[in-house]
């Protein structure tokens, strides 16, 4: 009998590789949490672990900590080292764990995936695998870094005491970040890095133990600046630093008529502070006072796709000498986009000519499918009136007024000789358009989880994001009344910057249970503001800016374990998701190269601080909300797409269909219980979630095997009680021909299945069962033959049906 993956590991993998000199520091195990589901209203996890990888590193004398080179995949004793290694696989493989080689074995023979050359080989024997100083010096010379020399040290330094349980794409991130330091260096370039990372990935942990291993490495002589536009990361940040380097850490401010960070290592700041917003070329700015040329070792811009690239650029033009590195969520391939705004294209240009291509990215289905951030489902709803063309002359025969003033609007007030969808609320506004638009949203709320959520809705303009609260707090109060319930404080609120205009509830909106569910915005809540119980994200605002909608889009993913919180809601009024899946969204190149961006307010609304131009009020007619259906967000060639529900059922149904011709073929492996996980697994390996499909068809009364019967072979679908219930009476000849003990056991099969499904009949705690264990349980199943043959017929009986 071969063995399995587990047992070929321990017999003939794991002795091998200690008798070529890996020991337990070069040998690491990698263990990622279960990935998520989009299924329930908050998401759940899958049941099991998730995926387990294991790297070969090179270790350097008695450094603090060994350098990843290669992943190793185990396979079981019978398969073949080289199945499912084909090049892409490979490349994806190093670009993920920011590896050079990928190897396969079987515990007899062994394959390779080599980065440099990007081609694959074997198989070879394994006890011709390279023993450990062959591999370093194979890594040492493909790279081109002498890790032998004092420049190397950087990459076999620990990570701080603080965060020391890093995640492996950060590690990742770090070491190709240093990789380009050094190779940088020896060609005597400027030191430009770019680091592309999925919102909510940890982005500032990355920050803070890439400095800590440098300062640790003796390679931050001079302060380092993490930079940023805003005061909310700015905070975010000097909380995380200051865990790690503890007074060293200080935020960049005037205290007694000097610089407060004088005297530390770390230096935390906002352009704003350096004075770098300023217009006036003749302004002495804070930087230009209190820091000289080449001040820094280090210069780390959070969220660099927003950077303004005039007066902000002195701080680089000054320390054109430090380690320049820009950190960003913003997918990098928008910058070759034919739709993207005027401004995306500025700034994503700006982004990949001056920092070059990404060293390391890290996109957010890679965190999906890793159980790290938050599954996503896509509800998409239409008003009816987003559709209609309003000429100049309609909106005037229906005696428009200011929405401000209530004062009549005039032709020169009206810029435009149409108006469309996308004008609504932004120039146009009518009231039974926004009404519909949140009544709708909040009877959604209702069937996904109960309004008391935390939702974000973004809106056109501050004006917009009055009324949308005031809408929403109307129908709170309704809907308490209904219930026979006091209304919670602050429900829905606007949420724009500027005293006594809502920032103040964005900690009870983070933090709170109890108040502060429902934030109206614009733009102050689209990026840097970690929300991470949030559990939906509403678009009431059109976007052009593709990259403007994954920061709004970023708000949601993150996963809040204290409230069960798995996946998010993305509501779409607006047609924002088609952003997903177009041009923008290119399938990563090899090696990959990009850069990334922000729109500004897209051309529509004012954003935080517009002009006050006229908005049109005017009365519309009756307004429906129609559906346009729900999608799963997934992956499709290297893109993000969203997958109507439809299609995705049947591109599942089509891969079970693969696995089993027909119902007969189907039910001989599925009462195989090692078969049956294996299929499930394919599945999941695939990105189909059986379990979200059941939910969305409203079968979570039947077990899967009832679910898949219906859709594949159009079998006639039993609830579990009623398919338990059938099992049980249908074979009442079979029990009676038994001893009394056996048939009670067996009986009792069919009451597990009615509960728990197929799921039930294989676990351990089956034997345990009262009348199960009191009728002797496996002993009494011995008195019919093999227990394991025994129970294979129950199956198929009670399958058979």
């Amino acid at each position: 009998m071969s063995l399995n993956e587990t047992e070929t590991r321990f017999y003939r993998i794991d002795p091998i590789l200690r008798k070529k000199g890996y020991n337990s520091h070069q040998w690491l195990k990698l263990e990622t949490p279960a990935p998520v589901e989009p299924t329930g209203a908050k998401g759940r996890r899958r049941k099991g672990s998730g995926r387990t990888d294991y790297l070969l590193c090179v270790q350097v004398g008695d450094m603090p900590k060994a350098l990843p080179v290669a992943v190793l995949e185990a396979k079981k004793e019978s398969e073949d080292p080289l199945k499912g290694m084909q090049q892409a696989k490979g490349y994806a493989e190093c670009r993920r764990f920011e590896v050079k080689y990928v190897f396969a074995t079987n515990g007899h023979r062994y394959g390779e995936f080599d980065f440099f050359t990007n081609l694959q080989s074997g198989p070879f024997p394994f006890t011709s695998f390279p023993a450990h100083a062959n591999l370093s010096s194979r890594y040492a010379k493909d790279s081109g870094i002498d890790i032998t020399q004092p420049a190397a040290k950087m990459l076999f330094m620990a990570d701080s005491a603080a965060w020391s349980q890093s995640r492996y794409y950060q590690d990742a991130a770090i070491r190709a970040s240093f990789e380009k330091i050094i190779c940088s260096r020896q060609r005597g370039e400027p030191v430009r890095i770019l680091l592309s990372l999925a919102t909510g990935s940890g982005k500032t942990v990355i920050a803070t133990n890439l400095l800590w291993r440098l300062h640790q490495a003796g390679q931050l002589p001079k302060p380092a600046l993490f930079l940023c536009d805003r005061d909310e990361l700015r905070e975010q940040a000097y909380n995380k630093l200051k865990s790690a380097f503890g007074d060293n850490a200080r935020i960049v401010k005037t205290e007694k008529g000097d610089n407060a960070a004088k005297n530390a290592r770390i230096h935390i700041a906002t352009y704003q502070t350096l004075g770098l917003d300023d217009e006036d070329d003749d302004f002495a700015s804070f930087l230009s006072q209190h820091y000289g040329e080449d001040a820094f070792s280090v210069i780390i811009i959070d969220e660099c796709h927003r950077s303004a690239w005039g007066k902000w650029s002195e701080v680089l033009k000054r320390n054109p000498n430090a380690i320049q590195i820009g950190l960003t969520a913003t997918p990098r391939q928008l910058h070759e986009s034919k739709k993207a705004t005027t401004e995306d294209q500025e700034i994503t240009a700006n982004n990949f000519k001056y920092f070059g291509e990404p060293v390391y990215e890290y996109t957010l289905i890679e965190a999906q499918e890793d159980g790290y951030l938050a599954a996503c489902e896509i509800v998409r709803r239409k008003a009816s009136i987003d559709k209609r063309i309003f000429t100049k002359a309609e909106i005037l025969a229906a005696e428009p007024i200011d929405i401000r003033t209530g004062q009549p609007i005039t032709e020169a007030d009206l810029t435009k000789n149409e108006y469309t969808g996308k004008d609504l609320d932004n120039e146009i506004f009518i009231e039974s358009r926004t009404s519909a638009m949140c009544d709708d949203l909040f009877k959604q709320l209702c069937q996904n989880g109960g309004p008391e959520q935390k939702v974000i809705i973004f809106c056109n303009r501050e004006i917009h994001a009055d009324r949308v609260a005031m809408q929403m707090n109307n129908l709170y109060t309704h809907w308490c009344k209904n219930q026979g319930q006091t209304p919670k404080d602050h429900y829905a609120f606007k949420c724009m910057g500027g005293k006594n205009n809502g920032s103040n509830m964005i900690e009870p909106l983070r933090g709170s249970g109890e108040r502060a569910f429902i934030a109206c915005t614009v733009d102050l809540l689209e990026a840097g503001v970690d929300i991470e119980r949030l559990n939906g994200v509403v678009f009431f605002r059109y976007l052009q800016s593709p990259i403007k909608f994954y920061q709004m889009l970023g708000r949601g993913s993150r996963i809040h374990e204290e409230t069960d919180k798995y996946k998010f809601w993305l509501y779409d009024y607006t047609d924002v998701t088609e952003l997903f899946g177009t041009d923008f969204i290119t399938k990563p190149q090899s090696p990959g190269g990009g850069s990334s961006g922000e729109g500004g307010n897209d051309g529509y609304g004012e954003g935080e601080e517009g002009t006050a131009r006229s908005v049109a009020e005017i009365h519309g007619d009756d307004v429906t909300i129609n559906s346009q259906g729900r999608f799963i967000l997934s992956r499709r060639d290297g893109r993000d797409v969203p997958i109507p529900v439809d299609e995705y059922r049947r591109e599942m149904i089509q891969r079970v269909l693969r696995e089993a011709h027909n119902l007969n073929e189907f039910r001989q492996f599925w009462i195989e219980a090692e078969k049956r996980r294996q299929f499930i697994n394919h599945l999941l390996g695939d990105n189909f979630s059986p379990e979200l499909i059941r939910e969305i068809d409203q079968m979570t009364d039947f077990d899967l095997y009832d679910f898949f019967g219906h859709h594949s072979y159009h079998a006639r679908a039993l609830k579990r009680p009623e398919r338990g219930n059938i099992y049980i009476t249908g074979n009442q000849k079979w029990f009676d021909g038994m001893d009394n003990k056996a048939a009670t056991v067996l009986k009792g099969l069919g009451h597990q299945f009615a509960q728990g499904g197929t799921e039930a009949l294989e676990t351990p705690s089956l034997w345990e069962v009262p009348e199960i264990k009191r009728a002797g349980g496996l002993a009494a199943l011995r008195e019919l033959g093999k227990p394991v043959d025994v129970m294979h017929e129950a199956k198929g009986r009670l399958f058979s049906v």
